[in-house]
Order: structure tokens, then C-alpha cells, then sequence
């Protein structure tokens, strides 16, 4: 069996951008070279892939990228005798003569489309109705997401396997140096509160800010650190921060570099996760891996990827949030035994696992 991978999404600094990367390595350890090609965006390093796996994507903006999407891969993948094409982010192809697989993260573009900006929810929107249907077979990063497209797209189960993301094991191995001397380098206190991820609506972190304010009355030593990218529609957020009594102790250190994600987790005292809906939560996952007890929501896929290592709140309630942050920074026999179950939890997301059972999609579209 010979498989296309379009990983043109790995240059995308995003949850599916992480996944094309991590998964199009684990495809090729897997598969090797005669059997896997990988489009891959031009100027972007690819370690662990070799070059000979690899067709190099459009440079330039979006028509590009959507023409490459529609119309050249396709092509290329057919040209080449591929078996399978497979789309890692939520939107496939109108047309392959190839049997196409498509991962499907979430369909938060239909259940939340105030979420996102009004042209983007609208791509999302019609890219995944015109081409989710097509798709020969489907993988689901969660049964949430398989839920999610029974439910909303009204798509045959046993057309959907659900195929959970890998957590990288440098945030199994990451050392308690490695954590001071993030934390020196970007400037955080000592012990802190940590959100890591985009800042945008759906990661609700407004009553994140709340909830720390609350907390932060009876400890002067709390803090808490926001890290990730400013994402679209923040405004409340930045508005929240600002107004918070505790604005002082509030950090907001901006994008961080994937090199730097496992020892910022592992530097912080609580991960607080209060997402409004996920189609996996990976920075759950991570975290866990990490070795940091987690706070995180009683929705969507949250539960299901945490198992009973995390403290799950119910997202709409600020008392709650606040709650189960200040149980976990105050209570140790907690911690210890919130981070030992995450541990082990964690050891179930491998992305060699991931690709072995994606090889298994691609072997029922191709035979179904």
C-alpha cells in the first residue's frame, strides 16, 4: 500500500498544524520511503522525515494553498500510484480519483461559528460540508468528534474511526533544570497558575481570569501565566486582565516556541485547561506527560482524553474554576495523586500508536 500524506498544514502554528507534523513522522517511520510521500510546506525543516519522502507545497498566501489542496495534489498523488490521499485537517478534497481519508479535529465552525471571524467560520463551514461527505473514510481525534459528526452531519458511524493524538516524548523526559531555566528565561515567578495555548474565545479564559482573581485574595504568592499567541476576537480577555484586582501577578509572556512547551509545563504548579468545547485537548495530554496536575473542563472531549487524573469543573462556573485551582496549588496529597494518574493516563497517547491505527484507515478505504 502506498499513502500521500498533505501535510502543508504543518506550517500552521496550530493544534492541527502539530498533529501533520507529528503524524507525518510516525507515517514514515512506519511505512518508509518506497510507501509514504509527504507534501510539506517549502522552507519548513522537516527532522525525522527523509528528503525523499517529501514534495515541497506552494510558496505564497491562501489561493495558493487551496489551489495546491484542490487541484495539484491530487494530481500528484494519482501521478505517483498512491492507494490512499489522506487530509490531516478538517478539510478534504472536492475531487481525487485516489480514495481520500480525512482527519476531522472538531466541528466547533458548526456547533460555535461565533467563535471565529465571520470569512473564516464561512471556509470552515463550506469546506467541511462540500468535503467531510466525500471522504471515503474519516478519523476522529476523539468519540467526541465522532459523536459530533453523527450528530451535526448526520455522517454513518462505521464510516468514522476514532483515532486519539500521541503526546511527544520530550514531554515525558523533559528534566526540573530544563524547567527552571525556562522559567528564568521568559521571566515567571517562582510557582504559577499556566494556561498554554491560543488566546481566543472558545479556551475561556475570561473566567480563567476571574477565577484567579477569587483565588489570588488569600495567596499573594499566586500567579498566573496566559502563554500562547493573541487569537482573534481577545478583546474581553485583554478588557478581564486589565480590570482584575490581581493584574499585577497576571503574565502574558505571548507565543512560545514548541521547543520551550515541555519545560513550561513542567515548570508550573497547576494546569488550568477551562476550554469551552475540544475535539481532543492536547495540551491536556502534554501536561499530564509533563508530570503537572491538571484543571480542566467537564465537556466536549475533556473527560474522555483526561480519564480520572484531571479535575474537571463545569467551564461556565467561575466559582468552580476557582475552586479546583486553589485544591490543587493548597492540597499535596492531591497533587501527588493527580500527577501520578496523569502520568500514567498520558502513556497512552503515543503518535506510534496514532500512525499504526491511521495505516489501519487507509487499508479500509481502500478496501471498502
Amino acid at each position: 500500500m502506498k499513502a500521500f500524506l498533505n501535510a502543508l498544514q504543518a506550517g500552521n502554528r496550530s493544534g492541527t498544524g502539530a498533529y501533520a507534523q507529528a503524524l507525518a513522522r510516525a507515517l514514515s517511520e512506519r511505512l518508509g520511503e518506497d510507501a509514504l510521500r509527504i507534501a510539506w510546506p517549502r522552507d519548513l525543516p522537516h527532522p525525522g522525515i527523509p528528503d525523499s519522502s517529501v514534495i515541497y507545497g506552494p510558496g505564497g498566501g491562501f489561493p495558493r494553498r487551496l489551489a495546491a489542496d484542490q487541484l495539484r495534489l491530487p494530481r500528484e498523488a494519482r501521478r505517483w500510484g498512491a492507494d490512499v490521499l489522506h487530509y490531516p485537517a478538517n478539510i478534504g478534497v472536492l475531487r481525487s480519483r485516489v480514495p481520500v481519508v480525512l482527519t476531522v479535529h472538531d466541528l466547533s465552525f458548526l456547533r460555535e461559528p461565533q467563535w471565529f471571524g465571520a470569512e473564516r467560520a464561512a471556509y470552515y463551514r463550506h469546506g467541511g460540508n462540500l468535503t467531510i461527505p466525500r471522504a471515503a473514510r474519516l478519523i476522529a481525534v476523539s468519540h467526541a468528534t465522532a459523536d459530533d459528526l453523527v450528530e451535526l452531519m448526520h455522517i454513518p458511524r462505521d464510516r468514522i474511526d476514532v483515532i486519539h493524538n500521541g503526546v511527544d516524548d520530550r514531554f515525558r523526559t523533559v528534566t526540573d533544570e530544563e524547567a527552571e531555566a525556562c522559567r528564568e528565561r521568559h521571566g515567571l515567578p517562582d510557582r504559577f497558575f499556566l494556561y498554554l495555548g491560543t488566546l481566543e474565545p472558545r479556551k475561556n479564559l475570561v473566567r480563567l481570569a476571574e477565577a484567579f482573581s477569587q483565588v489570588a485574595d488569600s495567596d499573594a504568592s499566586q500567579h498566573l501565566v496566559l502563554a500562547g499567541r493573541i487569537g482573534w476576537k481577545c478583546e474581553a480577555l485583554l478588557r478581564a486582565v486589565e480590570a482584575s484586582p490581581a493584574r499585577d501577578r497576571i503574565h502574558l509572556p505571548g507565543f512560545i516556541d514548541d521547543a520551550d512547551a515541555p519545560a513550561l509545563l513542567r515548570a508550573a504548579s497547576v494546569f488550568v485547561y477551562p476550554s469551552l468545547y475540544e475535539g481532543f485537548g492536547l495540551p491536556v495530554a502534554e501536561a499530564m506527560a509533563a508530570g503537572v496536575p491538571v484543571v480542566t473542563s467537564s465537556v466536549s472531549s475533556l473527560p474522555e482524553i483526561s480519564g480520572e487524573a484531571a479535575l474537571l469543573v463545569d467551564p461556565q462556573s467561575v466559582d468552580a474554576i476557582a475552586a479546583a485551582m486553589r485544591r490543587l496549588w493548597t492540597d499535596e496529597k492531591l497533587r501527588a495523586e493527580r500527577i501520578q494518574r496523569g502520568l500514567t493516563r498520558s502513556r497512552q497517547f503515543t503518535w506510534r500508536r496514532a500512525a499504526e491505527h491511521t495505516i489501519e484507515s487507509y487499508r479500509k478505504a481502500l478496501h471498502g
